[in-house]
């Protein structure tokens, strides 16, 4: 027979494992998407960031790149009831559950280093706004895009722009208001409201609530993972211990066989009996002719 038959219990198992793996493929894609929404939201503030930080959305894209994969060759491996391909899926499936860890305990740990980095590198680019155009942008785009202006106010700009007055970016106005000279003319806009939360501690909270997003996301996949693992090397045992199973059987049905089998011998009723040899008819006409 070529197929395993499972009991009930292990076909349980079975179709159960199939469901978790679905849940995988899904999971996967949405750890994906997770990971590249990180990675771009790391991106755009790449100037004030440190390449390190974008490690963990990275390795989180890979995870989930290969759960997708992992997963259907999970499912295949308990429809075809291959013991050789659900014990390889579970054994992967560990490894990358280390690794959705490792992706984990790296967010947090870089959650450490996030004060000093961002107190030099907010600094530093708002004091090289005025001479250097890439920190132009991203300063402008930093204070537009969380709505936050200076390092820990607008104040912070004094002597920066203008030595003899506080002079704040246009990217840190609230609330513009268009002047018109004249009727149908474009005048000047004159900014009526600037943002007075500062950029640093945006940024951080940005950063912070990224991690726990990546580290919410790593658990909550893991928490399933383990569960599919469990169910993996149950079914993958329980093939195993099926076809060695069917093995004896087949066995001991052969062994029984062979020794429930007698020769034929003096004891045979039929040896009584004499032999008798038969010819074909030309012979026997010729063998007559000659006598």
């Amino acid at each position: 027979m070529a197929a395993t038959h499972l009991d009930l219990g292990l076909r349980c198992i079975k179709y159960l494992l199939c469901a978790v793996n679905s849940l995988f493929v899904l999971t996967g894609a949405m750890i994906v998407s997770v990971g590249t929404t990180i990675y771009a939201v790391y991106d755009d503030f790449s100037h004030f960031l440190d390449s390190s930080y974008f490690s963990p959305a990275t390795l989180l894209i890979v995870v989930g790149a290969l759960i997708f994969i992992i997963a259907l060759c999970g499912c295949y491996g308990a429809l075809k009831e291959s013991t050789c391909i659900v014990l390889v899926f579970a054994a992967s499936l560990s490894v990358v559950l280390l690794l959705e860890f490792s992706a984990a305990v790296a967010s947090y740990a870089l959650q450490d280093n996030i004060i000093s980095l961002l107190d030099e590198r907010i600094n530093y680019t708002m004091h090289a706004y005025k001479t250097n155009s890439e920190a132009r942008i991203a300063v402008d785009f930093l204070q537009s895009r969380l709505h936050c202006c200076g390092y820990n106010g607008p104040s912070d700009w004094s002597g920066i722009l203008s030595e003899d007055k506080i002079e704040v970016p246009p990217s840190c106005c609230d609330n513009w208001y268009s002047l018109r000279a004249n009727v149908g003319e474009l005048g000047s806009n004159e900014c009526l409201q600037f943002y007075q939360g500062g950029c640093y501690h945006s940024l951080v909270l940005l950063v912070n609530r990224s991690s726990l997003y990546l580290i919410a996301g790593a658990m909550m996949i893991g928490i399933i993972q383990v569960a599919g693992i469990m169910f993996a090397f149950t079914l993958g045992q329980a093939i195993r211990r099926q076809k060695t199973e069917r093995e004896r059987r087949r066995w001991q049905l052969r062994e029984s066989l062979l020794s429930d089998y007698q020769p034929l011998g003096k004891n045979d009723p039929f040896s009584a009996f004499p032999v008798v040899y038969m010819t074909n008819d030309a012979n026997f006409k010729d063998a007559a002719a000659v006598n």
